[in-house]
């Protein structure tokens, strides 16, 4: 027996269908996380249209404390006069209502996101006063 001579057994290496079926793993692994990524970046713009839409609830319910509202009724609009280009798509809606409590009313401000009402944006605000402020 020489030391030339070498059986199948001795030979170091990977088979090809070995080599198949690693790649398999690995492509089915990332497809995993391309998917999960994905998710993640649509849930980061929801969350920041959220964020968005309830800064500007806020900052109108503050302008109807500082410079008053006439009376109940009802308003719709969109931002683009108060922030041109910035929110296209988006829409308000500020509906005033009397309270059972005399000289009080209840300011309901809505946002929705030009991308659906899956982070549209609720707040209301009970005002003492009517028309100049309180």
């Amino acid at each position: 027996m020489d030391g030339a001579s070498t059986s199948q057994a001795d030979e170091r290496g990977f088979s090809l269908i070995e080599v198949m079926v690693a790649l398999s793993v690995l492509a089915i692994a990332f497809t995993a996380l391309l998917g999960l990524h994905a998710r993640t970046l649509e849930t980061a713009g929801n969350e920041r249209a959220h964020g968005e839409a309830l800064l500007l609830a806020r900052t109108m319910l503050a302008e109807v404390e500082i410079t008053g509202i006439g009376g109940p009724g009802e308003e719709s609009g969109d931002f683009e006069a108060s922030h041109p280009g910035r929110y296209p798509g988006w829409a308000w809606r500020r509906v005033v209502s009397p309270t059972p409590i005399p000289g009080a009313l209840i300011v309901s401000v809505q946002v929705v996101p030009s991308n659906g009402a899956g982070t549209a944006v609720q707040l209301e605000l009970v005002l003492r006063g009517t028309a100049g402020g309180a």
